[in-house]
């Protein structure tokens, strides 16, 4: 991991070879007068623009400097390579999943890893499940009893599944709700991630139920609703449905995109596709002139990956238009697409893992980078551990001494370096006067008026001023800057 100074360095001689690396003009903050929405102390209605941030940076480095491109495609897919090979990513080459287990061995070590986690729950005060209650031994019992697969067999063997909606990957096989307060039913315990459509997964089980799929994304283990995963006929077909060349590839570029209604095709009428998803484009000989009843004039045509009545996979070519947040191939990775993409989310609800068709801090920040063919891991800690251009601030004292140090290290950093400190990732936009910014989805601050706890359970911009409830500010607490398109020397 890179110091203090020996990332000063290399960031100089990326500036000196063209690579964008930026130390952002000062300039004083406009304040809006009676803004039509509010927005946290320091922050004005103009810092609500990609385009502002993307005008600080063109100022410090000459106009244009913002499209500059900051990585190549060949340069990610390395990247990603070493990422995925990275075990404290806790990312899964999911091609190279053996294609059979033991089952029995597996059923074992849910029940030791659930009686653990319980017992965990049970211990630590008054958990609620979603009508209030306080979660009891009965409550974990039926959860422990749908995790044993009745099929479950000394050799098993994986299926390969494509997800076919947005959906949540849980840690136990129950849309049941664990919460630290009553009623707060937007927070669970139990939630883990979420899958866009076209996710592939490995099957590698089933709940007793028979209404979850226990599987493995490239991110993370879990449970899925079976009923949004269609299983293929063979790994040669589930690979042809994810493993898409970049020239036939249409990305998801902002924060929710939804298909057009339609009576006549039900199965895709306002269908929800999120930020990252990546589709097949439809060839025009794929496909006759009238698509889920239109024409395709203005239209994308891309393969969408439906469930059929039996489970299995099918597909069937739909229409996005071309005005619609989507990109042919990922979008050339420069600061004011990363900008764009970032904005294209400003004051979208926060989810605690994913759920309520959202994202949290880390999800938010790995959505992002997707849109430029980055894989990320799922975690903040499993991010910090990318073998990407790093600094560990953590030996940097949380106090005023160690602000002034952090500061200078800003000064260095382009706009779009994940910063983190325990328990939240942000992205850096750049400094105004003496402030600095980042936009992030944020779960929970001290009222900047109060300091008691404010639920704010969005993606907004403020700047590092802002306080936990510890009173420690966001910059005395930054302990990790990483800039997750650039790997790290070998």
């Amino acid at each position: 991991m890179m110091n203090f100074f020996e990332i000063r360095k290399r960031a100089a001689l990326l500036l000196a070879a063209g690579t964008v690396v930026i130390s952002v003009a000062q300039t004083a903050p406009v304040q809006a007068q009676a803004p039509p929405v509010s927005y946290l102390p320091g922050v004005t209605e103009e810092m609500s623009h990609p385009e502002y941030w993307a005008a600080l940076q063109d100022q410090r480095l000459g106009a244009g400097s913002s499209a500059q491109l900051l990585a190549t495609a060949p340069s990610i897919a390395e990247l990603n390579r070493r990422t995925l090979a990275t075990a404290s990513c806790q990312m899964t080459d999911l091609s190279a999943v053996p294609a059979s287990f033991d089952g029995i061995s597996q059923r074992e070590a849910l029940i030791r890893g659930a009686q653990s986690d319980f017992q965990y729950f049970q211990s630590s005060g008054a958990i609620y499940d979603q009508n209030g209650n306080v979660a009891g031994p009965d409550f974990y019992a039926q959860i422990l009893a749908n995790t044993q697969d009745p099929g479950a067999l000394r050799q098993q063997f994986v299926k390969y599944g494509i997800c076919t909606e947005r959906t949540d990957v849980r840690s136990y096989p129950t849309m049941q709700i664990l919460t630290d307060e009553a009623g707060d039913v937007d927070f669970d315990y139990f939630q883990n991630s979420a899958l866009r459509v076209n996710e592939p997964v490995v099957i590698k089980g089933r709940s007793a139920d028979g209404l979850w799929y226990l599987v493995k994304t490239i991110s993370c283990d879990g449970w899925v609703r079976a009923s949004d995963i269609a299983v293929c006929s063979s790994k040669e077909e589930w690979e042809g449905a994810w493993k898409i060349p970049e020239d036939h590839l249409i990305v998801v570029t902002g924060g929710k995109l939804y298909l057009e209604k339609s009576n006549r095709n039900p199965d895709i009428a306002g269908k929800m596709l999120s930020m990252g998803t990546t589709l097949r484009r439809a060839e025009s000989w794929e496909y006759t002139s009238q698509v889920t009843n239109r024409a395709s004039v203005n239209n994308y045509a891309v393969w969408m990956p439906l469930r059929a009545a039996d489970g299995t996979y099918q597909k069937k070519v739909v229409l996005i238009s071309q005005h619609d947040c989507v990109n042919a191939g990922y979008l050339p990775l420069t600061t004011q697409n990363v900008l764009n993409v970032a904005f294209s989310m400003l004051g979208d609800a926060y989810g605690w893992g994913g759920m309520l068709d959202s994202a949290d801090c880390s999800s938010y920040i790995r959505d992002i980078y997707k849109c430029f063919g980055i894989e990320l891991p799922r975690n903040t800690n499993w991010q910090a551990a990318m073998p990407a251009v790093k600094c560990d601030l953590s030996p940097l004292p949380q106090d005023a001494s160690g602000d002034v140090a952090k500061k200078a290290l800003l000064d260095t950093l382009p706009a779009g370096t994940a910063l983190y400190f325990n328990g939240h990732a942000m992205m850096y936009l750049g400094r105004v006067s003496d402030e600095y910014y980042v936009i992030s989805s944020v779960s929970s601050i001290a009222d900047p008026e109060t300091g008691k706890y404010l639920r704010v359970r969005g993606v907004v911009v403020n700047n590092l001023s802002v306080k936990r409830l510890s009173g420690k500010t966001w910059l005395n607490c930054i302990n990790l800057a990483v800039v997750p398109y650039l790997a790290a020397p070998q």
